[in-house]
């Protein structure tokens, strides 16, 4: 896996967050993805890249992230149910394209940190994934696609 230093874009997301157990991760991205597009449909705005998950610190027995996609056409701020639109900020990034099942996602953030450490810079306190690939139930998971983006301070 290539770990490289890039400048990222801010991006403007919809997005449900919570502190979630990380035995439930799985079924809170199901739910929020669905509530998250049927909000942004309803306030006639559309998604604008593939579906994330934003960390806020660093997951332990829970989490705290937010689930969402990037979105064009709406303001930031509350949208419908628990869903919201915030800026994710830019900047100087380590970014890798992870391909693999999700559970092998845990070992591709340790090169990613390691990366960080080697290099002598401090991450900014949140990450993200962003699902390149959408995953089906009939597909192969060694073929999944995730970007993964480290925030440098």
């Amino acid at each position: 896996m290539e770990i490289d230093v890039r400048e990222q874009p801010t991006r403007t997301v919809a997005v449900v967050r919570r502190e979630v157990r990380m035995d439930e991760l799985a079924a809170f991205y199901d739910t929020a993805y669905g509530e998250v597009a049927r909000a942004v449909g309803e306030a006639g705005a559309r998604i604008a890249g593939p579906a994330l998950g934003w960390y806020h610190g660093m997951p332990a027995e829970t989490v705290d992230v937010a689930a969402g996609f990037p979105v064009e056409g709406v303001e930031v701020g509350p949208l419908e149910g628990r869903v919201e639109v915030v800026e994710i900020a830019g900047g100087r990034s380590l970014v890798a394209l992870f391909v693999g099942p999700y559970d092998d996602l845990g070992a591709a953030w340790q090169e990613v940190e390691a990366r960080r450490a080697q290099d002598g810079t401090d991450g900014r306190g949140d990450f993200w994934e962003e699902y390149v690939t959408d995953p089906s139930p009939d597909g192969d998971p060694s073929r999944n696609e995730t970007l993964l983006v480290l925030p440098l301070a």
